[in-house]
């Protein structure tokens, strides 16, 4: 984690002018090499630095390019009432855990009740749907995962609006600061938000240690960079783990609430880098959390991971793969 996270800030627009989601490429050699639009702006289209999202620096990752002041369209569609905005609204797992759901910390008890909506950018990642000029606020229905944890964190029952590449006017928008940069650093709001969501499921599993295997989910997935392990690997995983003592889990065959409730009993919890192990969020301070070495992880764990847990207060120690290291480290770990 590099730095500290800012302040967190509450800031209403009265007459928000939200403009539309766009991205392009930047001629750079080595710095970032692209752009992306979508923000908020005042009633005098002056610009919101709450609702940007913070980028790492890194040069794959696109930069923020709103302007200071824009001019407001009249054609924009209007929203009447008061809307929560939720940043950039991820269809992604991990990126939804981490990015998305952070940006909801203000109290749902106190917002809730009086909200009509909450309103969202598409997602800064992913194809440009056909005729995506033409998309006005969109209203998605939501998978059971992301409907389940918009219900835990207290805003499942109001409207979501995904603005595309059309502005729209909202007559009262409530912005809250970003508290995660990604692969940075996550703030105290983004850690309330997971704890709130962990107390809201409740119930604790009984497994003490628990490794999220990824060998089903690699078994159906086979896109560039989405397999990281191979059949043979998961399969060695799998084992090593079971004859450690560790309950082997597919979380993706699970429900979302039983998710939760398997990392909120464990001492250890396992896995390899990515969406699964974020599930740490939801685990107690004091956690162990293994992230097992693989091809995209090679020698470190990756940066989203230890901002995770660091934020939560956890354990966190990097395993190599081979059979004899991880063994014996999985054999120490009662000493």
């Amino acid at each position: 984690m590099v730095g500290k996270a800012p302040p967190t800030e509450l800031v209403c627009v009265e007459h928000a002018f939200v403009t539309p989601w766009s991205r392009g490429p930047l001629r750079t050699e080595s710095g970032p090499q692209r752009w992306v639009r979508g923000a908020v702006h005042d009633g005098d289209g002056v610009l919101v630095p709450q609702s940007q999202r913070v980028w790492n620096g890194n040069k794959k990752e696109p930069v923020p390019a709103d302007p200071e002041q824009v001019k407001m369209s009249r054609r924009a569609q209007r929203l009447s009432g008061t809307w929560l905005y939720a940043g950039h609204w991820s269809t992604h797992f991990g990126h939804f855990l981490l990015e998305t759901l952070p940006n909801l910390w203000p109290d749902p008890d106190e917002y809730a009740a009086g909200l009509s909506g909450v309103i969202a950018h598409r997602p800064i990642r992913g194809p440009v749907p056909p005729g995506d000029d033409r998309i006005r606020l969109h209203h998605p229905t939501l998978p059971p995962w992301q409907q389940q944890l918009m219900d835990l964190v207290g805003y499942g029952a109001v409207e979501l609006g995904v603005v595309h590449s059309r502005p729209v006017r909202v007559e009262r928008l409530v912005v809250p600061s970003r508290p995660v940069v990604l692969k940075r650093r996550a703030g105290p709001a983004a850690v309330r938000v997971w704890r709130r969501i962990s107390e809201a499921v409740g119930d604790r599993g009984s497994e003490s240690r628990v490794y999220l295997s990824r060998s089903r989910f690699h078994a159906g997935n086979h896109g560039p960079g989405r397999v990281r392990t191979d059949e043979a690997q998961d399969a060695r995983l799998d084992a090593v783990f079971t004859d450690a003592g560790f309950r082997v889990v597919h979380p993706e065959t699970l429900p979302i609430t039983e998710q939760i409730e398997l990392v909120r009993g464990v001492r250890v919890l396992a896995g390899l880098s990515g969406s699964a192990l974020h599930l740490s969020a939801f685990a107690e301070p004091g956690t162990r959390v293994l992230t097992v070495e693989d091809r995209r992880a090679l020698g470190k764990p990756m940066p989203a991971q230890t901002m995770v847990d660091e934020a939560c207060g956890h354990h966190s120690m990097f395993v190599r793969s081979d059979d004899d290291g991880l063994a014996r480290t999985l054999a120490g770990l009662d000493e």
